[in-house]
């Protein structure tokens, strides 16, 4: 087995590499398992309720890896010996014989119903101990019977490789969770229909949302050119201009004012020194071309340590489109109360102030109908009056147009 440096190096830049990218996870395994001279490597983590995660190299069937997972893995006598072995030792690594005897391994309902199936006769591992969360896990090498039981080399790599695999996992963890997060957000966001967009350190544009990229795709009053926001009237430019600049500064931790050069539109008398103004962002109204209102803009700082380098969002601009139709609450009251169109649009239309009369006659139907319906609104969503109404519908995101 190769234990020179590329070797290693290899080895432990897939390792951190898999914690970052989750794809690269088999490639690590696979190249471990080379080296190893294994037939099968993998790793296994529990948490404290007792749910098992298998990762393994390819080639490991995924209805066995399934199985494991869900089964086998609670009479794995392998891993409840080291287990027992790495709460004594802080940690533990050593072939299956140094946690139970052939004999009774190869009696074991684990051995005979899921491993010996397998061809899995000899195995190292290496616990991973004091993981967060209370989770445990460990990482195995697995060799048939028909070759040479595991010795030094193998456990010296394993130990090499144990206290970084426990900083990739803690890693790939953390980054995970930043994941479903950041998910969580977007799928908010656009849930929301919020038009919003990031800027960098230089005021360029980072990321929008999808309704921020579709009122700036229309280039009414205002567009993104050359990475930047612009608005089309040269006064409201300049006031976006101080607003970014601003919120950027403060985003960035440079303090209470910054200094904003005007453009002087080729007045020279009006000079070219810088003009300090608050840093800390507002709000302004974009102009647009009739029929259409003005976009109501709000700028703010926003702050992040988190990265080193790179896209680091300095400021946030939000608009608001008086003209837009707003998302459509009405789904989510199907979805919520099992509600019919029609109730949603009367439950849209007293939302908006008017009473059941004129609600009926906007929706063409009897006063009689109307309370009706309304009474089936209240049995399916637990309201007992109007104003109880009006609090759950005017708790849920955008409009009830549809």
């Amino acid at each position: 087995m190769p234990r020179n440096a590329e070797t290693v190096s290899r080895l432990l830049g897939l390792l951190y590499e898999s914690s970052a990218s989750p794809e690269c996870w088999p490639e690590f395994l696979e190249a471990l398992r080379g080296y190893a001279q294994a037939d099968m490597t993998g790793f296994v983590l529990i948490d404290p309720a007792n749910r098992c995660s298998l990762r393994v190299s390819p080639g490991f069937d995924l209805d066995q890896q399934r199985a494991y997972s869900e089964h086998f893995y609670k009479y794995d006598m392998i891993l409840g010996g080291f287990k027992a072995k790495s709460a004594l030792h802080r940690g533990w690594i050593g072939t299956s014989q140094s946690v139970v005897s052939d004999a009774e391994y190869h009696r074991s309902h684990f051995f005979n119903e899921f491993a010996k199936p397998l061809g899995h006769v000899h195995q190292i591992g290496a616990m991973l101990e004091e993981l967060d969360d209370g989770l445990g896990g460990g990482l195995t090498l697995l060799r048939s019977g028909g070759q040479q039981p595991f010795g030094r080399v193998a456990a010296s790599l394993l130990t090499l490789l144990a206290p970084h695999m426990k900083r990739a996992v803690h890693t790939h963890r953390t980054l995970s969770q930043v994941r479903n997060q950041n998910a969580e957000l977007r799928h908010s966001v656009e849930a929301l229909d919020l038009a919003v967009v990031s800027l960098d350190g230089s005021g360029r544009v980072v990321r929008m949302s999808s309704a921020a990229e579709a009122i700036l795709d229309l280039r009414r009053g205002i567009e993104v050119e050359s990475g930047q926001l612009r608005a089309s009237v040269a006064g409201e430019q300049l006031r976006l201009a101080e607003l970014i600049a601003g919120a950027v500064a403060t985003g960035r931790g440079r303090g209470e004012s910054v200094a904003v050069r005007r453009a002087t539109g080729g007045a020279p008398e009006a000079g070219s020194d810088p003009v300090w103004t608050a840093a800390h962002g507002g709000a302004m109204m974009i102009s647009r071309l009739a029929p259409n209102r003005s976009l109501r803009v709000v700028v703010t700082p926003f702050h992040s340590s988190e990265v080193l380098l790179g896209d680091q969002p300095a400021a946030l601009v939000f608009f608001s489109d008086p003209d837009a139709r707003p998302a459509s609450r009405a789904a989510i009251l199907r979805g919520l109360y099992c509600l019919t169109p029609t109730e949603c649009r009367l439950a849209g239309l007293l939302v908006e102030g008017l009473d059941v009369a004129t609600a009926a006659e906007q929706l063409k139907m009897t006063v009689e109908t109307a309370r009706f319906h309304l009474k089936t609104i209240f049995r399916k969503t637990g309201a007992r009056r109007q104003s109880d109404l009006m609090r759950l519908v005017l708790g849920l995101p955008g409009g009830l147009e549809g």
